[in-house]
């Protein structure tokens, strides 16, 4: 695969303060478009306790379902909207420069048969490994990957605390944060 797109222009929509009592404090909202797809999109920065943003989009299209971020549009340019995405992480740091970040694979959901894709080592996770490990280095995060849940971590080496330390920390937090996965 190659991974030199140049992705899209982010635009910021919103700050939305979430009020739900979980470690989930409040989300930045981003909408970006392909030309390739005609497609608008929409990406989710939640921040959380511990200085930590997980990263989240879907096509707009999708923003009523419950399975939003499960749908596929098979429309193509991967590339430039995973490019686009990973262009929050450098406007982000500006303000939060010590924040981790992280993202799962979600599974796939297909509509027509209502089946979806099992937890472990999505087809999602895999490409957004391959290229997150590509375009991000070790300069400035250290990257931890979860096949069984299909999830990754860039935690910050300037965070304050050993590496290792605060990958425990998150995945604590996470844990008790997303514990309500829709099923079909």
């Amino acid at each position: 695969m190659i991974f030199d797109y140049p992705g899209y222009e982010l635009q910021f929509i919103q700050k939305r303060r979430i009020k739900d009592g979980s470690a989930h404090l409040f989300s930045f909202l981003y909408k970006f478009c392909s030309p390739v797809t005609d497609l608008q999109y929409v990406l989710t920065a939640d921040y959380h306790e511990g200085d930590f943003f997980a990263i989240k989009f879907y096509a707009k299209m999708h923003r009523k379902s419950d399975f939003k971020y499960y749908l596929i549009t098979n429309r193509g340019d991967v590339g430039n909207l995973l490019v686009t995405c990973l262009k929050c992480v450098p406007l982000l740091l500006g303000e939060y420069p010590t924040a981790s970040f992280g993202f799962v694979g979600s599974r796939t959901y297909d509509k027509n048969s209502r089946k979806m894709e099992g937890y472990s080592n999505t087809q999602r996770f895999k490409i957004y490994r391959e290229f997150v490990s590509k375009k991000i280095g070790t300069g400035l995060f250290q990257h931890f990957e979860y096949e069984e849940v299909s999830g990754y971590l860039l935690i910050n080496q300037k965070c304050g605390v050993d590496p290792n330390i605060k990958e425990r920390q998150l995945v604590s937090m996470l844990a008790a944060t997303y514990n309500d996965l829709p099923n079909p």
